[in-house]
């Protein structure tokens, strides 16, 4: 019967429900423990016949036969192992730019259901590739991933996502549903708040059998709403910088610091956040991270840096529209493909309270560059003037990408345009090539509406350039003391002194040079780039570094008509640390940029107008306070003086101008002192000539001070005269009074304007974006104590000339010079 069933045709040919059946029965049952002979031998012998009879084979034995099957059942069940299934990367969606808030967007907010209810999609989106593993990924790892998909800046600070995941089982009952069934089941809202969140919805991504799913992911940050037009607005050749992770940092965008004191006061160094965190708040961190935490908190304070961009040119439009005594310029340029979007390359504003107040100050205006420290490269440039009592007034200001001379011609022009003085200026500037060019040709343009202008070098920055060849103190201070000198005759003493002293000290360097234990890697001072050329040649003593720059540009003692009124630019020199106005603000978002230099002018107008107005009132004040300083010492000194009048009866007249002169004897020298007094014509021809007193001393400094010296107030007091009258009006309390007299309207700035949405796709506002180009490398930390530790971080990454992050280790990248425009 068995053999039969095997052979039998009904066996052959069983239906699918019985060989269903028969597969269970066979699975279910034990397996047989020996087989029967009577279904071994027909099928282990028919097959292959012997050539000698049968009876000559022993009969075979059931033992040996069962064993003879079990030794060949593991060679004919060996199955061969399975051929791994490559691994496919996971595309995924990721979706951006949606009109509502990010905590209120929902998955059925993404995606066009039409079988629901049909609606344009209100965001835009690009297709991302996953890692092969995404559950191994932390949360550090998909924002670097995040990063590189948008082409963001590694220290963006506003980066937020979620994700979005639906999914159903099928069986073999759920044949009959549709693919498009699955469009009916819900979204499931994935916050990503832990590395343990992500890897559970990384782990739903993986492909199962009988499993339909969907999954995308939402971001959402200042700079991701404008993806498309950024891509746009890049040439091809735009390469995005490496992103990395900053020293101990745990989280790119998850700080929790949101500190006023971190705010506020805009000076703060990284050393001085650690040490106010540690006392207060009992927070222990690194400098890099204690840097990130004061970028956090201003950006959540005032907005972030891209938005800025936008913002400021908004909110300079409007305070002129509103105002009209703000002068705004703006270059920028369209967008190819978007007409409503425009790349900000640079902005200049001047308020008109400012440009009133220069009006009553010396004519001098002194222009500086100061590196912004913030997100992207760029320069702050501003003019600065003097007051009465040596206190600065931001003029004019303006932020460009780079200290060029294109860019300082641009700054001088609308400088020229915005501020007007009536006698001529002179503009104070470092010794930088690119402002020197820019400044000749400025001065000699046939286009200049200022009547007449002059230039001069800031001692300062000159005295850095001496110091890179002659790197002693003592001989950058007596550098700098021959650059004050006011006498001649000690100007040449000084200058001889100095050419021996040089000469000596650049023997003994060269000597040292050549001593084998002292060979330098490279020559101290090799960026001579930012000054002015000085044609290759070799210096060998201070008259050699000298003799091409002119005197009447550094030299106090030759400036041709007293044009600089004794300022050689170290009042302006520290004035971003020590400007009431300025201080801190490079580290500011543009916007921030503006708002806080007009609120801050606001208060200082205020109360520099209510105390100038105080001493006005006294009739015991003459002067203000710092000249008031400066006469009383001068006045002391004038009681040992003896004064000799050369000319006993009346002044000799030389064409209508009548001249005393005067012998003053001090101890030691005797100077000769000059009044004069001379009719000069008014424009009005209706109106009486008024009579212009001036002094002159062989002391030079009247002249060049355009303030009297103690030999002049020696000969006022033995004449009776009052010293104001041959002291410039500039340094006088009526001028000090309208210099702060401008009134600002504070209720003209709205500080909501940081609130104010702006739709991301909206083509009929004019919305301004930043130049990518200039994105800033990691770190970059424009303060007094810079990181050492970064800077080493850096150097190192540099020579192994790795500059990617992997298995999150620590990696920083230096600071890149912008792209020029």
């Amino acid at each position: 019967m068995e053999g039969k069933q095997f052979s039998s045709p009904r066996s052959a040919t069983n239906t699918p429900l019985q060989t269903r059946y028969q597969r269970r029965d066979s699975q279910l049952s034990p397996a047989p423990t020996k087989p029967s002979m009577a279904a071994v031998e027909p099928h282990a012998f028919a097959s292959s016949p012997s050539p000698t009879s049968t009876d000559a084979l022993p009969p075979p034995s059931p033992v040996a036969a069962a064993g003879a099957r079990k030794r060949k059942a593991p060679a004919a069940t060996a199955r061969k192992p399975r051929k791994q299934q490559a691994q496919e990367p996971i595309q995924i969606s990721v979706y951006y730019g949606h009109r509502k808030e990010f905590y209120l967007v929902g998955g059925d907010d993404l995606v066009d259901c039409s079988y629901i209810s049909p609606r344009e999609k209100d965001c835009a989106r690009v297709v991302g590739e996953l890692p092969l593993q995404p559950q191994l990924m932390s949360l550090v790892d998909l924002q670097l991933w995040i990063f590189n998909l948008f082409r963001l800046h590694p220290e963006t600070q506003d980066l937020a996502f979620k994700g979005f995941l639906k999914q159903r089982t099928t069986d073999m009952c759920d044949d009959f549903e549709p693919d498009w069934y699955l469009e009916y089941y819900p979204w499931e809202n994935r916050d990503f708040y832990t590395d343990k969140c992500w890897r559970a919805f990384a782990n739903k991504l993986k492909r199962r059998r009988n499993v339909t799913q969907k999954f995308m992911l939402y971001v959402e940050s200042s700079e991701i709403k404008h993806h498309a037009i950024l891509l746009k607005a890049v040439h091809d050749d735009y390469s995005h910088m490496a992103r990395i992770v900053l020293p101990g940092t745990k989280c790119l965008s998850t700080f929790k610091y949101r500190f006023i004191r971190l705010v506020e006061d805009l000076a703060m160094t990284p050393n001085d956040i650690i040490a106010y965190l540690a006392k207060h708040y009992g927070e222990q961190m690194s400098p890099p991270e204690a840097w990130r935490a004061r970028q956090k908190a201003l950006e959540r304070e005032f907005g972030t840096f891209y938005d800025s961009h936008n913002l400021a040119p908004r909110l300079l439009k409007d305070m002129a529209s509103e105002n009209h005594r703000v002068f705004v310029d703006i270059k920028d340029a369209e967008v190819p493909g978007c007409s409503g979007f425009r790349v900000l390359h640079r902005i200049f504003w001047v308020f008109d309270q400012c440009s009133q107040a220069f009006h009553h100050c010396r004519p001098v205006l002194c222009i500086k560059g100061m590196p912004l420290c913030g997100k992207y490269h760029g320069v702050l440039l501003t003019a600065v003037a003097l007051d009465a009592n040596d206190c600065s007034i931001p003029v004019a200001c303006a932020v460009v990408e780079g200290e060029t001379k294109e860019s300082w011609m641009w700054f001088l022009r609308n400088l020229e345009r915005a501020v007007w003085h009536e006698f001529a200026v002179c503009i104070i500037h470092d010794y930088k090539r690119e402002m020197i060019h820019a400044i000749e040709d400025f001065l000699n343009s046939s286009q200049r509406q200022w009547p007449k202008a002059e230039s001069r070098w800031c001692m300062e920055h000159l005295a850095d350039n001496f110091s890179a060849y002659f790197g002693d103190k003592k001989l950058v201070m007596m550098f700098k003391k021959l650059c004050q000198q006011r006498r001649v005759n000690k100007f040449v003493k000084i200058w001889k002194e100095l050419d021996e002293l040089t000469t000596k000290y650049t023997a003994d360097k060269e000597l040292a040079a050549q001593s084998p234990c002292n060979q330098p890697n490279s020559l101290e001072y090799e960026a001579e780039g930012d000054h002015a050329d000085d044609n290759n040649r070799k210096i060998t003593k201070f008259s050699d570094w000298i003799n091409m720059k002119p005197m009447e540009k550094w030299s106090l003692a030759h400036d041709r008509k007293g044009a600089r009124y004794g300022i050689m630019g170290t009042d302006i020199t520290d004035v971003y640390k020590n400007d009431p106005v300025l201080k801190g603000i490079t580290c500011l978002p543009l916007s921030v940029i503006v708002e806080v230099t007009f609120l801050r002018l606001v208060e200082c107008f205020k109360n520099t107008s209510a105390a100038a107005n105080e001493a006005i009132g006294n009739p015991a004040v003459n002067f203000p306070e710092h000249v008031q300083v400066d006469m009383n010492s001068k006045m002391q000194k004038s009681r040992m003086h003896r004064v000799i009048r050369i000319d006993t009866d009346t002044g000799k007249n030389f064409h209508g101008k009548v001249v005393w002169r005067f012998k003053v004897q001090s101890r030691q020298k005797t100077e000769v002192v000059h009044l004069n007094s001379e009719d000069t014509p008014n424009t009005n021809k209706f109106e009486r000539s008024t009579i212009r007193e001036s002094a002159t001393c062989s002391c030079n400094k009247p002249q060049l001070l355009h303030k009297p010296c103690s030999h002049v107030i020696a000969v006022c007091c033995q004449i009776g005269v009052s010293t104001a009258t041959y002291m410039s009006l500039y340094y006088s309390l009526t001028y000090l009074g309208r210099t702060w007299s401008g009134k600002f309207d504070e209720s003209k700035i709205s500080l909501d304007y940081r609130y104010r949405y702006i739709v991301p796709f909206e083509d009929k506002i004019t919305t301004w974006i930043p130049d990518k180009r200039l994105e800033r490398g990691l770190p970059s930390f424009l303060t007094s104590d810079r990181l050492e530790t970064v800077a080493e971080e850096a150097e190192q990454q540099r020579s192994t000339g790795d500059g990617s992050a992997e298995d999150n280790q620590v990696a920083t990248t230096c600071a890149e010079e912008p792209n020029q425009i």
